[in-house]
C-alpha cells in the first residue's frame, strides 16, 4: 500500500508578482493551486510525487520570487483509503473566506 503525504499551504506574495508566482507554483511536480486571490494569497496542496517530497515543496515555495511566506495550514497521510473524514479535512484545510483588506 502507498502513502503520501498531503499539505494545504497559504502562500503569500507580492501582489506585482501574482502572474509569475501562480506560473511557478503551477509548474511545480504534485503542487496545485486551488485558489488565487487579488492580494497575492494563494491557496495551494501538495503532496509526494516520485523525486520529490511535500515538504520540499514547501521549501521550494518560499524560494519563488515575490514570495513573503508560505504557511502550513494542513497536514494529512493519504494512505490510498479514501474516507470521509480525510476528504472533509482536506476540502476544509483548502476552503477560504474572504474578508476585505
Amino acid at each position: 500500500m502507498s502513502v503520501a503525504n498531503v499539505i494545504g499551504v497559504l502562500v503569500h506574495g507580492a501582489r506585482d508578482r501574482r502572474a509569475a508566482i501562480a506560473e511557478a507554483l503551477a509548474a511545480m511536480p504534485g503542487v496545485e493551486v486551488h485558489e488565487s486571490f487579488e492580494d497575492g494569497r494563494f491557496v495551494v496542496v501538495a503532496e509526494d510525487v516520485e523525486g520529490r517530497y511535500a515538504s520540499d515543496s514547501l521549501m521550494a515555495f518560499n524560494q519563488i520570487p515575490g514570495v513573503i511566506s508560505a504557511a502550513l495550514v494542513f497536514h494529512g497521510v493519504d494512505d490510498g483509503a479514501s474516507s470521509d473524514q480525510n476528504q472533509a479535512s482536506l476540502a476544509a484545510a483548502t476552503k477560504m473566506e474572504t474578508r476585505p483588506s
